[in-house]
């Protein structure tokens, strides 16, 4: 569950630049003959939702409904006692309550001509609600869309980068304090402190153990609305020899890394490093863009020929599943570049 700060400050995400993300997916729309575009998004998958709205769905669900011409509305339902808090971090003035989506739809659509309502990453949409709304509109077409707007998030904007960057200096700090020794409880405790303290709005932190007195920790937050990731190995100094050619592997990856390159080839720059892995281990070299990693990316996973876009930040992953159980991780956030990536996370 998101609990943590939200902000809506214009000197962050200038007001010009939200209303562009509206007006870019209104163009798209237009261009495709989709009179109006909803988007859904719940306590699982609601960075669309946050990215054109600023709002944070920390419970409950919500659709936003873009006309290709028009202001967009926010359909909830949740309460109209939370509407004020909503108009206060937000640039939606259009808020709608009621207890199903169907209503509110029909009442959206009441008094348009019937045309194309457009349900953007429509694969993803839960069938229920799908069928609700297919009910409340007979007379119009519901036309699944691809993900117009993580495509608009796939290479954050130049005031998206300096908030990453902000995160990814919190998410260092918070990485460099996983030092031996020490339960991987304390671990945790730490690295939410840190983040949660820097005004993180979701953190999920994740240990693993093996054998050998190898730990390691992986922690993925949110900040704002932009994602980094950062995962580090411990081992003490009679550690294997194997937990630090992971570091090694990483460092390989990220060097790989630049305008144009696929991700196979990022596995290919870590593979020399792993080869001193123990028999029988298996491991995957990923790279995950910060749009999807809410989701840990599994609902766009990046295959080998993937290719990584200027400009754009994700995270490098390196994960181990050794054999007889146990598992390593190490991963870092950063920027492509034109020649090289640029590590935001490495402290």
């Amino acid at each position: 569950m998101k609990r943590g700060l939200v902000v809506l400050d214009h000197a962050e995400i200038p007001e010009g630049e939200r209303a562009g993300r509206i007006g870019a997916l209104q163009r798209r729309l237009a261009a495709d003959g989709v009179d109006i575009a909803l988007v859904y998004g719940d306590v699982y998958r609601s960075d669309d939702v946050g990215y054109l709205t600023n709002l944070c769905i920390y419970w409950n669900e919500g659709i936003v409904a873009v006309p290709a011409t028009g202001d967009p509305a926010f359909l909830t339902k949740l309460s109209p006692r939370v509407h004020t808090w909503m108009r206060r971090t937000s640039n939606v003035e259009d808020l709608r309550s009621g207890k199903s989506f169907g209503p509110l739809v029909q009442e959206l659509l009441a008094g348009r001509e019937p045309g194309v309502v457009g349900l953007v990453e429509g694969r993803l949409w839960p069938a229920s609600i799908v069928a609700e709304l297919t009910a409340a509109a007979p007379d119009w077409e519901l036309r699944p869309l691809d993900g117009l707007v993580r495509e608009q998030r796939l290479v954050p904007s130049e005031h998206e980068l300096v908030l990453l960057r902000d995160g990814a200096a919190l998410m260092a700090r918070a990485a460099a304090r996983v030092t031996p020794p020490g339960p991987a409880t304390a671990w945790v405790s730490a690295a939410e402190r840190e983040l949660r303290g820097g005004g993180y709005t979701e953190v999920l932190v994740d240990t693993a153990t093996t054998g050998g007195g190898v730990a390691s920790i992986e922690i993925t937050g949110q900040y704002r609305y932009g994602w980094l990731r950062a995962g580090r190995v411990v081992a003490g100094a009679e550690g294997p020899a194997w937990a630090s050619a992971l570091d090694t592997a990483l460092r390989a990856a990220i060097g790989a890394a630049k305008d144009g390159a696929s991700v196979a080839d990022l596995s290919a720059a870590a593979r020399p490093a792993l080869a001193g892995l123990p028999d029988g281990a298996v491991h995957d070299v990923a790279w995950t863009n910060q749009a999807d990693l809410a989701t840990n990316g599994d609902f766009e996973r990046h295959a080998g020929d993937t290719r990584l876009a200027l400009g754009a930040v994700g995270a490098i992953t390196i994960d181990v599943a050794l054999p007889g159980g146990g598992r390593a991780v190490v991963a870092d956030t950063v920027l492509i570049g034109e020649q090289s990536a640029e590590c935001l996370t490495k402290g």
